[in-house]
């Protein structure tokens, strides 16, 4: 009998999540025919948050390997798909190049890197991304150098330019969910998860860490990129500033724990939370906006290291401040900090 209730449950659960994913999808769908202008602008931000978030969290959240530069790999992804655009290709095989070209950088790159530890980690992936920016400040005859690079504009009406580029980032962040989906439940993903509770254990049960944090960052790097080249034909002009803007790369990470780090959903929550948050500080309070984003983070290490998932999920011990410092260094540890 408490077999059977079971299995009911879980069917109960499974109907739900299904209905809730197919309506949610079908309001993504009309989005555009409903809303106009700026909120359709709005949305498409969003949703490449979304998947930006995803896509760090396959290192940063389910190794713990904390990458503060994706977006030397989003900006690699910006100029290469600007360069072969101009020189006649579609933007689908330009994004596609794109992301071969940071694949190969990311495979000699990666595991080096990768065997770096806590903060020298963070550290090197940090540099990394300024390293990226200073080569394409310097590379006048390909990408423009400080003066920038300009993409072919599509000809499009606006109407129908916010829709395509709201359909496309759409299609991307769906397909970078359904890979993350399915990383959470492959060798891969257990092998990550394995690697973020004890490396060193890890390592004696046989597991091949370095190799495990080369295919994650290698798979990063790629998606990012994609998703960069998608972002600078939306923009139609970057230059090093705001293609390797390190500030992408900080929202990133806090809408990747405030969600819950480590797991799938977490990042869609923080996502369009954060984003939502962010646009309403720059709105009306510039002022305090990198200030409050940075508390934010700050306190959801200390004290949600797993995000709101985790408050849903533990409810009453992250609620409890009985055994306050001992909670604190527990989860600074989660993050290797």
């Amino acid at each position: 009998m408490i077999k059977l209730n079971l299995i009911l449950l879980k069917d109960k659960r499974r109907i739900i999540t299904l209905t809730f994913s197919f309506v949610s999808i079908l309001f993504l769908v009309v989005y555009p025919f409903i809303f106009k202008g700026y909120l359709v602008r709005l949305a498409t931000s969003i949703i490449m948050y979304v998947a930006l978030s995803q896509i760090w969290n396959i290192l940063g959240g389910f190794a713990g390997y904390i990458n503060l530069g994706l977006v030397g790999f989003i900006g690699i992804g910006a100029y290469a798909t600007g360069v072969f655009m101009n020189l006649g290709f579609s933007i689908y095989l330009s994004i596609l190049i794109a992301g071969t070209i940071s694949t190969i950088v990311s495979l000699f790159l990666g595991p080096p890197i990768l065997r770096l530890k806590s903060g020298y980690y963070s550290i090197a992936t940090y540099a990394l991304a300024f390293v990226f920016r200073e080569i394409s400040n310097n590379l006048n005859d390909i990408t423009g150098g400080g003066t920038g690079l300009a993409l072919p504009i599509s000809g499009m009406s606006i109407l129908t330019m916010n829709r395509y580029f709201y359909y496309n980032m759409l299609v991307l962040t769906i397909i970078v969910t359904l890979i993350c989906i399915r990383m959470s439940k492959s060798s891969l993903g257990y092998g990550l998860h394995a690697i973020k509770e004890d490396e060193d254990a890890a390592k004696a049960l046989g597991i091949n860490t370095t190799a495990y944090k080369s295919i994650g960052f290698t798979i990063s790097s790629f998606l990012s990129s994609v998703i960069g080249g998608m972002y600078a034909y939306w923009l139609t002009y970057i230059d090093p500033i705001s293609a390797f803007d390190s500030k992408m790369s900080v929202l990133v990470i806090i809408m990747a724990m405030v969600g819950g780090a480590g797991t799938v959903l977490g990042p869609i929550i923080g996502g369009v939370a954060i984003s939502l948050v962010s646009e309403l500080l720059w709105s009306n309070f510039i002022e305090y906006h990198t200030g409050f984003l940075g508390m934010v983070l700050i306190l959801t290490v200390i004290f949600l290291p797993q995000g709101v998932m985790d408050l849903f999920l533990h409810r009453k011990e992250k609620l409890s401040f009985k055994n306050f410092g001992k909670t604190i260094q527990e989860n600074l540890k989660k993050y290797r900090i």
